[in-house]
C-alpha cells in the first residue's frame, strides 16, 4: 500500500510539474489572496506560505518518504521539509493538473460517461530583485494545444503596500473561483480563459486591498479598436469575515459591456460561507439592450482535518427582459485532501432551466484527482 501511495503521488507530479484559486481557503485562514499567491489579485502559483498550508495544514495527514526512516534510527536525521517549489532565492516553480471521470445525463439524449484530463499548468517564477522585481508566466499545458495563461512584469513597494503589474493577467473581478463553469464567472466572461493584456496598480493598506487595470478587452486576442477595459475591484478583510466589490467597463467596435457586483465571506465554527451577486449590462447588442445578473452562495463545511464538504446554489437570469428564461444550479462536492500535493474530488451537480432546453437542464456525476504544487 505504501508502495502504492508513493507512485500515485509521483504519477500525480508527472502531469503537475499551485492549485487554483480557492476563495473559501481564505475565508477559512482570515488571509488575503497575496499571502497564498504570487499574484496578488490570487489565481496560479502559490507563495512558499501557500505552499506549506497546503502540504502541511490542509491535508489529512503526510505521505512519508522512505528515507525518512532514519529519524527513528540513532544519528539518524530529521524528516525531509515540505516542498514549496523554491529551487534557490531567484526561482521558483509551481503546478497544478486534473484528471476527471464525468458522467453527464442530458434529457433525451444518450449517457457518455468518460476519463479526461480536465487541465494542466504549470507556473514559474523568477525573481529578479527577491521581494521586489519579478517576472511571472503561468503556461497551459493541457489539453489541447500549449498556451499563455499569465506573463507579467510585478514591482513591489518596499513595505509591500503598492505594486504595479504590467502584461498579461487574469483582470480583477469578483471571486476567482476554480470552478469556470459557475454562473458568476460564465456570464461576465472574466475567468481562468479571459485574461488579457495591459496594466494594473494595486494598494494594500492594512486590511483593504485595491486593483485597478486597463486592458484591451479583447481577452488577450490583437487590439482591433481604440476602446479600453476598466476593471477595478476592492475588498476589506477581516479574520471572520470579508466584504468586496468591483466594476468592469468594456467599450469596443461591438456591445459595449458594464459589470459590477458585491461578494462576500464569512466564517462561522467550522463552515466557510462565499456570495456573490452580479449585474450584467450589454449595450449595442443585435437584439438591443441585454441585462443579467447572476449569483452564487456558497457553503464549505470542514467535516475534520483533510475533508471539505462544499454545498453551492447559483441562480442566472440570462436576459432580465425574458420571463421564464432563468437557470439554477445545485452543487454538492466532497473534496479529500489525504497527504500533500494531492486531493481527491467527487461531485453531483443539478442543473435546472425551461425544459426545452435539455442541456441546460443535464446531472453531472465527477470524480477527480487533482495534483499540485
Amino acid at each position: 500500500m505504501r508502495t502504492m501511495a508513493v507512485a500515485a503521488a509521483l504519477f500525480g507530479l508527472l502531469f503537475a510539474i499551485s492549485a487554483h484559486a480557492e476563495p473559501y481557503l481564505a475565508v477559512r485562514t482570515g488571509a488575503k489572496c497575496m499571502t497564498c499567491h504570487v499574484n496578488p489579485t490570487g489565481g496560479g502559483k502559490r507563495t512558499e506560505y501557500g505552499a506549506n498550508y497546503g502540504s502541511a495544514v490542509l491535508p489529512e495527514g503526510r505521505l512519508e518518504e522512505a528515507s525518512d526512516a532514519a529519524k527513528a534510527t540513532p544519528g539518524g536525521r530529521e524528516p525531509s521539509g515540505v516542498w514549496t517549489g523554491k529551487i534557490n532565492d531567484y526561482f521558483a516553480v509551481g503546478g497544478n493538473a486534473r484528471m476527471n471521470f464525468d458522467s453527464i445525463r442530458v434529457p433525451n439524449q444518450q449517457n457518455t460517461p468518460g476519463f479526461a484530463l480536465h487541465s494542466a499548468q504549470v507556473y514559474l517564477d523568477l525573481r529578479v530583485v527577491p521581494d521586489r522585481l519579478s517576472f511571472y508566466v503561468d503556461e497551459h499545458v493541457a489539453p489541447g494545444n500549449a498556451s499563455n495563461r499569465e506573463a507579467f512584469a510585478l514591482l513591489w513597494s518596499k513595505d509591500k503596500s503598492a505594486y504595479l503589474k504590467a502584461g498579461r493577467f487574469f483582470l480583477p473581478y469578483g471571486l476567482r473561483l476554480e470552478d469556470d463553469t459557475a454562473f458568476i464567472r460564465q456570464a461576465p466572461g472574466i475567468n481562468f480563459a479571459s485574461s488579457d493584456n495591459g496594466v494594473e496598480g494595486g494598494l494594500e493598506l492594512g486590511p483593504w486591498s485595491n486593483a485597478l487595470a486597463v486592458s484591451n478587452g479583447t481577452a488577450g486576442a490583437p487590439e482591433t479598436n481604440t476602446g479600453k477595459q476598466y476593471s477595478w475591484l476592492t475588498n476589506i478583510v477581516y479574520p471572520t469575515w470579508r466584504l468586496g466589490a468591483s466594476v468592469n467597463l468594456n467599450k469596443n467596435s461591438g456591445a459595449d459591456r458594464k459589470m459590477q457586483n458585491v461578494f462576500a465571506g464569512l466564517r462561522t465554527w467550522i463552515i466557510s460561507w462565499l456570495g456573490e451577486v452580479d449585474a450584467i449590462t450589454e449595450e449595442g447588442t443585435p437584439t438591443g439592450r441585454r441585462k443579467q445578473r447572476a449569483a452564487l452562495a456558497e457553503a464549505n463545511v470542514e467535516v475534520k482535518k483533510g475533508h471539505n464538504l462544499k454545498l453551492t446554489y447559483e441562480h442566472l437570469d440570462p436576459n432580465r427582459d425574458i420571463a421564464e428564461d432563468e437557470r439554477e444550479r445545485y452543487s454538492v462536492v466532497w473534496e479529500y485532501v489525504p497527504f500533500q500535493h494531492t486531493q481527491f474530488r467527487l461531485g453531483y451537480r443539478d442543473n435546472r432551466s425551461p425544459p426545452q432546453n435539455n442541456l441546460q437542464n443535464a446531472k453531472e456525476i465527477f470524480a477527480q484527482w487533482h495534483a499540485f504544487f
